[in-house]
């Protein structure tokens, strides 16, 4: 009866090493798995971001004025650093020099140079927030605003409104719906239309 009742016990314990070394390799195999799951999705993303940088060169509104060089008018920087050219439109000039200074915008950025498709500016890495007196813009709404292909050329819409025309470039007009997005803007603007000489988006 002894040894009948030790062997009972025997099998019961060496069952419960099974069972928890069992447990054991399976945690740890899950813990690897999720372990690579992590890594795999980390990399994706980083690969995501960097495939997609932002071109932006950062600028002092304090330090910019207007500035006719060549008899071309400019907004420059410290007095040398050409940023906007608006050929004789002195008006235009003035205007917009007035809206970068209002909004107090430091970055200008660019999708596809030397010749963007896209333009923005920025304040401090967000978006220009807020109405200036007497400004022309046409609202959007970011949410619904989608890529289209419209008589063969790559446009950015908001509905039956076509907004940025990007021809047969699809790359370029993927990234700034992204940019679009992402800084949630709600208003395109324009100084001087019909041909403007200046643009900006804004919230």
């Amino acid at each position: 009866m002894k040894i009948k009742h030790f062997y009972q016990v025997s099998s019961l314990l060496i069952a419960g090493l099974v069972l928890s070394n069992f447990g054991t390799v399976s945690a740890s195999i899950n813990s690897s798995q999720t372990l690579q799951q992590l890594n795999s999705n980390t990399v994706v993303g980083i690969k995501k971001i960097a495939a997609n940088p932002e071109d932006c060169i950062a600028f002092n509104p304090n330090s910019t004025a207007v500035k006719q060089v060549n008899g071309s008018w400019k907004i420059v920087e410290n007095g040398n650093h050409w940023m906007f050219d608006f050929g004789a439109k002195k008006d235009e000039a003035t205007r917009a020099f007035q809206v970068i200074k209002q909004y107090g915008m430091n970055k200008s950025c660019f999708v596809g140079r030397p010749q963007p498709s896209f333009k923005y500016l920025l304040k401090n890495d967000n978006a220009p927030v807020g109405a200036i007196r007497g400004e022309d813009c046409v609202a959007f709404n970011p949410a619904t605003t989608t890529l289209s292909k419209i008589n063969n050329r790559w446009k950015i819409v908001d509905g039956s409104h076509w907004m940025f025309d990007f021809n047969t470039n699809e790359a370029e007009a993927k990234q700034s719906l992204e940019i679009i997005k992402k800084y949630k803007f709600t208003r395109s603007c324009f100084v001087g239309r019909p041909d403007p000489s200046f643009t900006y988006l804004r919230k």
